[in-house]
This record gives C-alpha cells, structure tokens and sequence, in this order.
C-alpha cells in the first residue's frame, strides 16, 4: 500500500518506554500495526529504561514531549499538532484517563480530520475502593484524619467525574477492557450515554508457544509491585496459614516495591521458610513456565495482564474477586477460582485445596492453558481492526 494511503495511527501516552502493562501493551500492538501502517509513540514523561525501546520496532516512531511535568504546557501543546500533521495522523489512541494531560486532547478535539479512541486501563472504582481499605486502618476515635482522607476522597471523585466525562466527550470511541467497567464508567463519570463505549481486552504480550504442563513444580508465584495495592501484605498472612499445613510447596514472589521492608519482617515473623523473593525480574517468563498456581490478592485492578499470561502458561490463578474483568478473564472453578474480596481466611483454605488435589488441579491448568487463547495477539488485533473500520 502506498505510504500515502497507509492509515497512521498515534499514541498519546504519560510514559514511555516503562516496565508496566500499559506500556508493554503500546509496545505490542504499534509492533503489529506497523506492519501495514505508519505508527508513533509520543511520550510525556521518559525514564531511564532505554532497554526497553529496543523491544520497539525501529519503523515505529517516538517522540518525546519537550515539557516533561504535569502543569499546562504551550510549546507541548505545539509539538503535539506538529506530530499530527506531520505523521498525517488518522487516529490518536490515548492511553491515560488518569494523567492529568486532558488539554493536550483538547487542543486537538476541534480538526475532525481524526479520530480519538480512549483506552481506560484501570478500574474506574479503584478510589473508592481504596479510600475504603484506607478508612479501616483509621481508628475509629481518629475524627480529623477520617474527615481528612473523606476530604481527599471527595475531591478524588470530583476530578475524575470532570476528566472522565470530558474524555467520553471529545473521543469518538471509549475503550474499556472488560465488560463489567462500562457501568463502573458510567457511575464514576455520570456518564448517561454509553454508545461510544467499545470492550477489547489486553493481548498476551508474551510468547507462549512453547509451554508445556510438564516443567510444573510445587510453586505458587506472585508477580506484580509489592505495595498495598498489590494486597502483598494479605498474601504473606495468608501464606503463613498455608505453610503451617502444607510444608512441600513454596510461595514465589516476582517484584519490588516499597513493602519489601515489610515481607521481609513477615517472613522473619511468621518464620517462613518456604518464600522465595525474586526481586524486579524483566523477564517473568521462566517463572511462568515452572508455577502450578498463581497467587493475586490486589485491592482493585483494571485489567491486570498478569493473569491471562500466567493462565498463557498453565498456572492456575486464585485471586480475590475485587474488580468487574475478572469475570471476562477466569471461570471459577475450571480455570480459576474466585474468593471473596479479602477474606483471607477463605483464600487460605481454597489454596489448600487446590495444593491438595493434583487431580482437580492439572485438569484447571489444561483448561487454564486452552481457555487464554482468548487473549492471544491475533484475536485482539481482530477487535481493533473492526473498531477502525467502524470508526
């Protein structure tokens, strides 16, 4: 196709490159559309990850804001038109809802000559839950910073209803990543009309081709950052029940973050002698391929790409059923099993006894493995490509 035809596509995104799932997402899907089209990434803010853009296609451009902070920025305003018509771009994918970089889509919203699709890849009541979780470490005689994080919390609201309607306002498509967020969408951002909204969920975005069910081992592996969010601390109590009960398995725990002080004492606490700590790994790939179950206790996620990936490789997921796309990712029972949002004490048991019956659990690996197909590159792409050719 001649250049000039070649639709070309933009994504407008806080960081680039990163080691999270948003970016390991931008990274596999302007791979695969710069085959057949003329893709850039401009990024906000840069870290110091220079690793990870060689993983990006070399036909793929990148660019860099010149103003790298959170206030209005005139001259990124400039260097944003700039690219749109220079790349002659036909679609711009923004992948933040929560960077508070709105004024950059609206500097564009007036030339209808291309579209703005939306991508929201966290859970719209991941604030509420949170504040939540938060209030009940607040003791309950503690009236000035129970009023204060209710403050906070309003004000958190309040934002996010004024970003995330005017977002659903100026786009031509919202994107979610699962079903159960469009209402969740809807209620946060008192949104009334939903004729935008479109579901694609995240892809695999490693390959999987040659896993095999017969490199499994004793091991539940944990991947993610270790810090509240992640519900880190809930796992190291929950397997201090299990390694009381079952002493031939061993918890692995892939990532960094800033409650490691906090694992650390929880082992030396409970004397855990069956918890191995990985630290930040960029390949978890091996991890996958060894691991029987995999352990997810996070207070709220929007589309966490750890599970279909572990799913990818036959690990089977045990996670607390605390956010709307779990349901578009496991089936309890069969390739997963979903447990009561932070009780711990049922998780304990329901680990148990997936550990103790290898029957029950090889059949939920085989399944596990089949049932990820779903989330393979190709059927994602499938989605995408109609999308553009409904836009």
């Amino acid at each position: 196709m001649p250049e000039e035809n070649m639709r070309s596509i933009l994504f407008l995104i806080s960081r680039y490159p990163g080691y999270g799932g948003i970016e390991r997402v931008t990274t596999l899907l302007a791979n695969q559309w710069v085959k057949k089209c003329k893709v850039s990434i401009c990024s906000i803010i840069q870290q110091a990850e220079d690793e990870l853009i060689a993983k990006l296609n070399s036909d793929v451009k990148f660019y860099k804001m010149p103003y790298g902070g959170l206030k209005e920025s005139q001259e990124n305003v400039d260097f944003l038109k700039s690219i749109v018509t220079n790349e002659n771009v036909d679609i711009v994918i923004y992948q933040d809802s929560y960077f508070p970089c709105q004024y950059l889509l609206s500097s564009i919203k007036d030339c209808r000559s291309w579209k703005i699709i939306e991508v929201e890849h966290s859970s719209p009541s991941g604030f509420e839950i949170q504040y939540k979780e938060y209030v009940k470490s607040i003791p309950c005689w503690d009236i000035y910073h129970r009023f204060k994080s209710w403050f906070y919390y309003q004000k958190s609201l309040s934002n996010e209803k004024r970003n995330r309607r005017f977002i659903y306002g100026i786009c031509d498509k919202y994107v979610m990543l699962a079903e159960g967020l469009i209402s969740q969408c809807q209620k946060y951002g008192h949104i009334d009309d939903n004729s935008k909204f479109e579901i694609i969920g995240n892809p695999i975005s490693m390959d999987n081709s040659s896993a095999t069910l017969s490199l499994k081992k004793k091991e539940c592996l944990f991947v993610g950052r270790l810090d509240s969010m992640k519900g880190i601390d809930k796992l190291m109590r929950i397997w201090a029940i299990v390694e009381s009960r079952v002493k031939d398995w061993t918890l692995v725990i892939v990532g960094d973050g800033i409650m490691m002080p906090e694992v650390k004492n929880a082992i030396a606490h409970y004397r855990l002698e069956h918890v191995c700590l990985e630290g930040f790994q960029a390949d978890v790939k091996r991890y996958y391929q060894t691991a029987s179950i995999f352990c997810m206790c996070s207070i709220y996620e929007g589309f966490p790409m750890v599970l279909p990936e572990a799913m990818g490789f036959g690990v089977v997921p045990i996670v607390f059923n605390s956010f709307a796309a779990l349901d578009d990712i496991l089936v309890d029972g069969e390739d997963g099993v979903k447990v009561t949002a932070f009780d711990e004490e049922a998780y304990s048991e329901n680990l148990i006894a997936m550990i103790s019956d290898d029957v029950r659990l090889k059949m939920m690996q085989s399944k596990a493995l089949e049932n990820s197909r779903k989330f393979c590159v190709s059927s994602i792409l499938e989605k995408w490509d109609e999308l553009f050719k409904n836009l």
